[in-house]
This record gives C-alpha cells, sequence and structure tokens, in this order.
C-alpha cells in the first residue's frame, strides 16, 4: 500500500513537473498570436515540438504547416510575405517601373533590410573548437552577434563623464574572446566609424585571447543570458526613442530571438541615469530591468551570447513613402 501511493504520488509530481516545463516554453514566445504562423516556418523544430505536446496552446496553428513568412527567411516566396506593401505614388524619377518601387521600398523599409543585412553577415572572429569564442558582424558593424565575449571595464570611469558615446573605453587587452581574428576585415569596415551607426568603435582594439573569457575565473561578472546591447537615442523624444525600440525588434528579427528572459544593456558610458516617459516599452522586449554600463565600471565581464541592436534602421523612416 505504501509503495502504491509513493507510486502515485510520483506520478502526479511528475506531472506537474512536464506540465510547468511545457507550459514555460510556449510562454517564453512574445509574440501575437497572428505572428505565430511566421515564427513557426522559420523554426520548424519548435513547431514539430509543438505538435508533440498536449500542452502547446498553438497546436492548431502548428498542424496547418503554413507557408507564411516573414521575408527574409531563404525560403520564402513574395506571395507568403507577411506584408506586401503598395505604393500609389509615381515612379518617376527614383526608379524605373512601379514592381521596382515596391522592391524598393521593402527592400528599405519593411523586412527586405533585414534580409540584406543577414546576407551581409560574416565572421570576424571564428571559434576553432566547441567553446571558443565567435564574433559575427553585419557590414560596417552595424550589428554584431557574439558568443563568450570578454569586456573589461576598468577603464569605463563613468562618474567623472557625461559623454554618453565615449570610444576611449577600452585600451588593448580589454575586449576580445578566444578565436581566429581577421583583423584586416575588422580594419576594413571600420569605415562608417560613428557613435550611432556603428559598434567599430567598442571593437576596434579587439584581440584574440589564450583563454576562454567564460571559463576564466578572472572575470567577476559572467552572463548566461542572452543580452542585447544597445546605445540609445534621445529618450526624451518619442520619435528618436521609438527609433531605438524599432532597432531592436528588427534585432530580435535578424537573430531569430523572441524570447523575454533576456538582458537589455544601455551602452552608455555617461554616469547619467536613463530617464524617460516611454521606459514601459522595454517591458515589451524583456520581463527584465534594463542594465546601465555604470553597473560593470571596474569589473571584468564576460557573455555567453550577446547581441547588439541594429543601428541606422530608424534613419529610412524619413523618406518612407508606401504604406
Amino acid at each position: 500500500m505504501k509503495f502504491l501511493v509513493f507510486f502515485e504520488l510520483l506520478l502526479i509530481v511528475n506531472f506537474f513537473y512536464q506540465f510547468e516545463c511545457q507550459s514555460k516554453i510556449w510562454k517564453k514566445l512574445n509574440l501575437p498570436n497572428e505572428h505565430i504562423p511566421y515564427f513557426f516556418n522559420s523554426n520548424q523544430a519548435l513547431r514539430k515540438k509543438c505538435l508533440k505536446e498536449d500542452l502547446c496552446p498553438y497546436k492548431e496553428v502548428a498542424s496547418q504547416n503554413a507557408t507564411k513568412c516573414w521575408g527574409y527567411e531563404k525560403n520564402c516566396k513574395s506571395n507568403n510575405r507577411l506584408f506586401v506593401p503598395e505604393c500609389p505614388g509615381s515612379s518617376n524619377g527614383w526608379v524605373t517601373d512601379k514592381r521596382e518601387q515596391v522592391e524598393l521600398f521593402w527592400q528599405q523599409g519593411d523586412f527586405g533590410y533585414i534580409k540584406e543585412r543577414l546576407g551581409e553577415m560574416k565572421t570576424y572572429c571564428a571559434a576553432e573548437k566547441p567553446g571558443d569564442s565567435k564574433l559575427e558582424c553585419v557590414n560596417h558593424l552595424r550589428m554584431c552577434r557574439a558568443k563568450n565575449i570578454f569586456f573589461d571595464f576598468a577603464d569605463l570611469n563613468s562618474k567623472n563623464s557625461n559623454d554618453r558615446y565615449r570610444e576611449d573605453i577600452f585600451k588593448r587587452g580589454q575586449v576580445g574572446g578566444r578565436c581566429k581574428l581577421d583583423s584586416g576585415l575588422l580594419k576594413k569596415n571600420g569605415d562608417h566609424k560613428s557613435p550611432l551607426q556603428s559598434w567599430y568603435s567598442e571593437l576596434q582594439l579587439f584581440q584574440e585571447l589564450e583563454t576562454n573569457p567564460v571559463d576564466d575565473s578572472k572575470c567577476d561578472i559572467v552572463v548566461d543570458q542572452p543580452t542585447f546591447l544597445i546605445k540609445l537615442d534621445a529618450g526624451v523624444n518619442m520619435y528618436h526613442h521609438f527609433c531605438d525600440f524599432v532597432n531592436l525588434y528588427v534585432s530580435q528579427h535578424a537573430n531569430n530571438s523572441f524570447l523575454q528572459n533576456v538582458n537589455i544593456v544601455f551602452w552608455d558610458t555617461s554616469g547619467s541615469d536613463y530617464w524617460s516617459y516611454f521606459s514601459d516599452m522595454w517591458k515589451v522586449f524583456s520581463n527584465k530591468k534594463p542594465i546601465h554600463l555604470k553597473n560593470y565600471e571596474g569589473k571584468k565581464f564576460a557573455s555567453e551570447m550577446q547581441y547588439s541592436r541594429f543601428l541606422l534602421v530608424c534613419a529610412l523612416a524619413y523618406s518612407t513613402t508606401c504604406r
């Protein structure tokens, strides 16, 4: 009898454990229901997982095996895109015909922008064995993604600075990873060096390290969750600050990462605090409070997975001519 009771309790515990684990997986997806078909098309493994799990709330969508796509996927046909732009105005003077007008807008002000940037993605520092660091960036280092990267903020000195975009916070040996660096490619793509145009200032001194920074006991902070590094525009201005949010949304797509369990780090080299009327918008992207760079002052920091958000995306909004 005791064995039977214990076995029943074990079944109950196991059931609730499976229920909790399965429900957590789908709760982490931070997308509206109408976007789930597009997400599943890019994540077939999760789609199959959903079909096998009774507790998946998107089972009906997953069973349809929809061909809907955002537009930047390699197998995405134009008629299956989320949105097909309409350009009612004249195309004379800047394109040859209506078709080129629509396509140009899609490339510059829609998901076609992401497709072009992903086509530019190159490896700047290549991992040579499992557990090594890795650094990938698009042209001009407008966005990068990295794994097992090291930063030493010994010279951040934010307390004595009002400059939010300083370019002198690193010295040699203070940023890098254990990987094979293509220094020529890195230098070649430093041609757009500017605070809100490129990440070259932060990565120009990137060096090959002998040890894995994540495994190195010298690090004060090792973050094992995805982390977005963000340079902010003017938080007091609605247009300029929403450029930050639009760029972050584009970065989510570029990295195929829509989970809320992520860190957001404000790459602000000053000692100033962040304030904005629109600060609640960060809750759309993360269930954690954003972190100011000054919190890492004087510390050695390593992250197992980190992304920098796109730069220069929102500048396109000034010339938007389609709907």
